[in-house]
């Protein structure tokens, strides 16, 4: 699974304090669930429907502060990274990331592309 996004979309690498590695799209947070799911939390209602209608997810639920989480097949990603990837790197010191943080309730920190265990995307357990 080392190959799972390409070369393109290395700079939406981020990771937590505890070495979790997710992706960070405009609308989402994606990360892995097992070998065949990806877990996603979507902050954006519009991008949720547009999804639902394409009928990849399942297992959804919202939050009471406008969060929604939902898995998906593996298969998936490409259609999540269309749905809203920024075309350079965050800025780490920026307002929107400081706001995702809070948002989502865990540091964020930008990942080197170049560092093998940044490639992988880890299993949560």
């Amino acid at each position: 699974m080392r190959n799972l996004i390409s070369s393109k979309y290395k700079h939406l690498l981020y990771r937590d304090k505890c070495k979790d590695t997710f992706l960070l799209t405009k609308f989402m947070e994606i990360y892995r669930k097992s070998k065949t799911t990806l877990g996603c939390t979507c902050w954006s209602y519009k991008t949720l429907v547009k999804l639902h209608s394409k009928g990849i997810i399942f297992n959804k639920w919202s939050t009471f502060d406008g969060l929604y989480t939902f898995d998906t097949n593996i298969e998936n990603l490409d259609v999540l990274i269309e749905c809203g990837a920024p075309k350079r790197r965050i800025h780490k010191k920026g307002k929107w990331l400081k706001s995702r943080v809070q948002k989502l309730g865990h540091s964020i920190i930008p990942t080197n592309p170049e560092l093998k265990e940044a490639i992988i995307l880890k299993v949560c357990k």
